[in-house]
């Protein structure tokens, strides 16, 4: 089952996003997502845990992560959720820094797995949250609601490698296949992820 999100279809069978055509213009980011439910103390003390830890690596060079983007989303008019994304500027498509300092085309699938694993140190110094991810526009992985009731029913929750749940979503859901990510917090092992940019050449 595919969808398009952002100019890009969703896999559900592979968790992957791929172009929905061959020339999109669309931007596409690899960030961390981050939903933190109505905890707005939690958003604040990863604000400042990102301000402790404001850059990723990459070849040698230390690449910014953005301030927080914080996003409320609402349903029926009342807070859903608490929506908080990272990302380290360079690292996408459609990106509107003019000159970054590297080439994502030219990063190789595991280096991009690596940045990946720096984003999840930076989550585990977070608290307070309920769903979070890194990936490629990962959003669509952090609403609770949906994984409940798209995600879990079918099995492809499963394919989300790398979606991290906090420990009383795991005792009202009893996934299969979590393990300890930090206290407080379970994961599917994150496997990496491939350039987006390669798929696209």
């Amino acid at each position: 089952m595919t969808w398009s999100l952002k100019g890009f279809e969703q896999d559900r069978e592979r968790g992957t996003l791929r172009p929905a055509c061959n020339d999109c213009s669309v931007a596409v980011i690899f960030e961390l997502v981050v939903n933190f439910g109505r905890d707005e103390d939690a958003v604040a003390a990863a604000t400042h845990e990102l301000e402790q830890h404001p850059t990723v690596e990459v070849r040698g060079v230390q690449l910014p992560v953005t301030p927080p983007f914080v996003t409320r989303i609402h349903s029926d008019e009342e807070l859903a959720y608490i929506e908080f994304s990272v990302y380290p500027r360079g690292i996408g498509y459609g990106s509107p820094i003019p000159h970054p300092p590297i080439d994502v085309r030219d990063l190789r699938n595991d280096e991009i797995g690596a940045v990946g694993e720096e984003l999840y140190e930076l989550l585990r110094r977070f608290h307070g949250y309920e769903t979070a991810m890194v990936g490629w526009d990962p959003e669509y992985c952090v609403d609770v609601r949906e994984l409940e009731s798209d995600w879990l029913p079918d099995g492809t929750i499963y394919k989300l490698h790398g979606l991290v749940l906090s420990d009383a979503l795991i005792e009202r859901w009893r996934p299969e296949g979590f393990v300890p990510f930090a206290p407080g917090f379970s994961w599917l092992p994150y496997r990496g992820t491939p350039n987006l940019g390669h798929e696209r050449r």
